[in-house]
């Protein structure tokens, strides 16, 4: 125990002269519920599902063991449209399984199926179907990457085509693959203009995303399966809520129907952030929100910490600002120059490399688990930020703190509930979400200089 605790424990002198700054959780105060942190499978599940076994169980175990990951309770699968001829980089394509209406090849996808499994293997709980077009024969521009001038690329005559290849797919995953889909996702991002070629895309009107929308309901209830609808997978909040979540939810069908609302979180500020969130609840309290996609739009490979501080902030932000009860990041898995994958793979070799975002990650989705609460939690520090979760039980609690700045803070830990024991988790330049204390609550902790720290309580 003495090694832990030299990393864990260090003096106020030793950080500083300034007093530790006091954690405090108010377990009285609750926000919403978390439903689930989880990453989707575009585009490398395809190939990597195809490796040999060392390098694709190493990726599986990765993302969603609870012991030697980041122990992520949702996967996404991509339902793709097939054909994507035009989609220069092979690994933006992505297999149908309709050989002609009505019919389907199930050998298809056989990759990205083998990682969808390993997944449930894996232990992973909720499961989400999504779309980025409908296959080329239902679109108007006879491709599945969009429509010349980024006009809608939805046939009128094919939103009955497109619900039920969902639904059919949906159905063999669950019943002749055992993967227990509870949602699909029809549309994504369909405020952009999707033409160019460069993966699969789809735009979309708010009219004709209540139509996809209806169509996708009926087929549900036509196969009789139990599964919801993901909508609509809006591309950022600023707007999300005029355009879509208002004139969606208007409709006493969806609104009926439709428990939550998907949005990402790219190019969106905190203040923008709050506004919407706010304004989507001042009209429609019960609805959920889940953030179902984000990555850092920037160039080059980063496996440290500073990508990692990005995400954690984002995190941080939709738990607080938006309150959303579903994070999810977008590929899990990269082989590209630039700050997207949790883990980046080499394509020649079939190298795996583990990242900070994955273990940033982790410190959200291995620790705070589905049926966790929210609860209130401050700190009277600039460079700090906390948010803080109950156990349905109340039997455990998580704190996750970021530290900013370039200096180690020192800080009073929290004292929830009475619990006696706690165990600190550290992501820095020198841990992979590495326990660095276990023991009776200590009377300070040091947090180092950019790092994310879960602090986890237990016992009454």
């Amino acid at each position: 125990m003495a090694p832990l605790l030299a990393v864990a424990l260090l003096t106020a002198a030793q950080v500083g002269a300034d007093a530790p700054h006091a954690i405090t959780v108010d377990t009285s105060t609750r926000h919403q519920t978390i439903e689930h942190f989880g990453a989707s499978g575009a585009w490398w599940a395809q190939h990597v599902g195809g490796w040999e076994d060392d390098a694709r169980d190493r990726v599986v175990a990765l993302l969603f063991d609870r012991e030697a990951g980041a122990g992520l309770s949702l996967y996404r699968y991509n339902i793709g449209a097939g054909s994507g001829e035009e989609i220069g980089d092979p690994w933006r394509r992505a297999e149908t399984f309709e050989v002609a209406p009505g019919e389907y090849d199930w050998s298809r996808d056989g990759n990205a199926v083998w990682a969808l499994k390993a997944a449930v293997a894996a232990g992973v709980e909720h499961f989400v179907v999504f779309a980025n077009s409908p296959p080329a024969r239902m679109t108007e521009s006879g491709k599945v990457s969009g429509a010349e001038y980024g006009r809608s690329n939805l046939r009128t005559d094919m939103h009955d085509d497109f619900a039920r290849y969902l639904v059919d797919v949906t159905r063999h995953l669950r019943e002749v693959k055992g993967v227990p889909i509870g949602w699909i996702s029809p549309i994504n991002e369909p405020l952009w203009e999707w033409e160019g070629g460069g993966q699969e895309g789809c735009h979309y009107t708010a009219k004709e995303c209540i139509a996809v929308t209806k169509a996708l309901l009926r087929a549900i209830d036509g196969a009789g399966i139990d599964v919801k609808a993901d909508i609509i997978e809006a591309p950022l909040w600023r707007g999300a809520g005029m355009l879509y979540v208002g004139p969606m939810l208007r409709d006493e069908t969806l609104s009926a129907a439709i428990g939550h609302f998907s949005i990402h979180s790219y190019w969106s500020t905190r203040e923008q952030k709050r506004a919407e969130a706010e304004l989507i609840r001042e009209y429609f309290p019960d609805l959920r929100l889940w953030m179902s996609e984000w990555t850092e739009m920037k160039g080059g490979r980063d496996l440290g910490m500073d990508s990692a501080l990005v995400m954690a902030n984002v995190i941080h932000d939709d738990l607080t600002v938006a309150s959303v009860t579903s994070w999810q990041y977008w590929i899990a898995v990269s082989r590209y120059n630039f700050r997207d994958g949790l883990i980046y793979v080499d394509e020649d070799t079939h190298a795996v490399h583990e990242t900070k975002r994955l273990w940033t990650m982790a410190a959200y989705s291995r620790l705070v688990r589905p049926g966790y609460a929210r609860v209130e939690a401050t700190i009277d520090s600039a460079d700090l930020r906390v948010s803080a979760f109950v156990s349905p039980d109340g039997d455990e609690s998580v704190v996750v703190a970021i530290n900013n700045g370039d200096e180690p803070v020192s800080v009073t830990p929290p004292h929830v509930g009475g619990a006696d024991s706690m165990t600190v988790y550290e992501t820095s330049a020198a841990h992979d979400l590495a326990t660095v204390y276990s023991g009776v609550r200590p009377t300070t902790l040091t947090l180092p200089a950019r790092s994310v720290s879960a602090i986890v309580s237990s016992g009454r």
